[in-house]
């Protein structure tokens, strides 16, 4: 399969095939194709891609290798100025390299240009902080991004509706090091002096970094429960108050003496709700979902899904126990609520409200609240 003499050839469409089991010498195959316009090499199972195979495309427009197996776009486009459509959807791809961005960049400079990336296997991870942030930014017409899920480093999945507060949640998590490794090595070259200025200068960082990794590194349970306010933090829908909020008053609370954060009880007045919900998380040894219709229908539910999904990733425990309240379908759960449901035991609300029942529940809940 050679194209040496098609070149007035505009469409090329190869979709459907086997093109993977010659592995990236295919791309070998595609040269002299100066007028081609439209190139599909969807379905075809190909793992991986030449980084010239685009040069002598000097017409391209539109290239379609969606539902492949690539694990990263390793293709050239600086030749292919007219090039206005990228599709790359339902592959393997966790994030684009820098040289991907940049020529992105530099296309989108000329005309618009605009890449699907959905249903590919993205991370939310350091590593990939400066992709998610491009992705902000950038001028590229990036496809359905709203649609799309990454996965942080402990195996949990959100999605990128809300991009901005992901990117803002790594960049907090990930400068820590880089401070630490930016002291470290002004301690070997400067004086005492010095350090002690960027010790001080930097002393809320520090101080945020060692109480995070002590949530992960401390071998000593008792004293990693004495740094938490609450035992447990109750997210629910102010409609579900009458289990979510009055139950755990009396069967967590005065039954079991287990301390519970209930926000209508125990917010600050005057401040932010985003700052009082992310500080009572962050002060919870535990969160419980209660999750109903009316929960998925709260913006500030959501919300603190989110935290609560960040925390769990910062601290590296499992934090995050769902209660199901009603019969929801697991298709209306979104992503990240789904796969704790399908990695995790959750808990239904007793049905028929028995004594018996309902102290089996809440003594099911209390074991999880107490559990290292």
């Amino acid at each position: 399969m050679a194209f040496v003499n098609c070149s007035n050839l505009e469409v090329l469409d190869l979709s459907l095939n086997l093109l993977g089991c010659i592995d990236c010498h295919i791309c070998d195959k595609l040269v002299n194709l100066v007028s081609l316009k439209a190139l599909n090499l969807s379905s075809n199972h190909i793992k991986c891609s030449n980084l010239h195979m685009l040069n002598s495309m000097i017409k391209i427009e539109r290239i379609d290798m969606s539902n492949n197996v690539l694990q990263s776009w390793d293709i050239s486009i600086l030749n292919a100025k007219n090039l206005t459509h990228i599709n790359l959807s339902r592959n393997r791809i966790q994030t684009l390299s820098k040289a991907n961005m940049e020529e992105l960049d530099t296309i989108v400079m000329s005309n618009s240009i605009e890449i699907d990336l959905s249903e590919n296997t993205l991370l939310c991870t350091c590593e990939t902080k400066d992709f998610l942030q491009w992705m902000v930014i950038t001028r590229v017409l990036i496809l359905r991004r709203d649609e799309y899920f990454c996965t942080f480093s402990n195996g949990s999945v959100t999605s990128l509706n809300n991009l901005k507060f992901i990117v803002e949640s790594l960049k907090s998590q990930c400068v820590p090091s880089k401070t630490a490794l930016i002291v470290g090595m002004n301690v070997l070259g400067l004086c005492f002096l010095t350090s002690m200025v960027l010790v001080y200068k930097f002393r809320w960082r520090i101080q945020h970094w060692y109480y995070k990794r002590r949530f992960i590194l401390t071998l000593n349970y008792v004293e990693m429960v004495q740094m938490f306010t609450y035992d447990v933090f109750i997210s629910y829908s102010s409609d579900d108050f009458e289990i979510a909020r009055n139950e755990t008053i009396e069967e967590l609370e005065s039954r079991r003496d287990i301390k519970a954060c209930i926000h209508e009880r125990d917010f600050q007045p005057g401040e932010y709700i985003a700052e009082n919900i992310s500080r009572a998380i962050h002060s919870s040894k535990k969160i419980i979902l209660f999750i109903s219709k009316n929960f998925l229908g709260s913006e500030w539910c959501a919300y603190e899904l989110d935290i609560a999904l960040m925390e769990e990733m910062h601290s590296g425990r499992r934090v995050i126990m769902v209660i199901m309240v009603e019969d929801v379908p697991n298709a209306n759960l979104p992503r990240a609520l789904r796969h704790i449901v399908d990695t995790y035991t959750y808990l239904e609300y007793p049905k028929n409200r028995t004594e018996y029942d309902i102290n089996a529940f809440w003594n099911k809940c209390a074991e999880f609240i107490q559990e290292n």
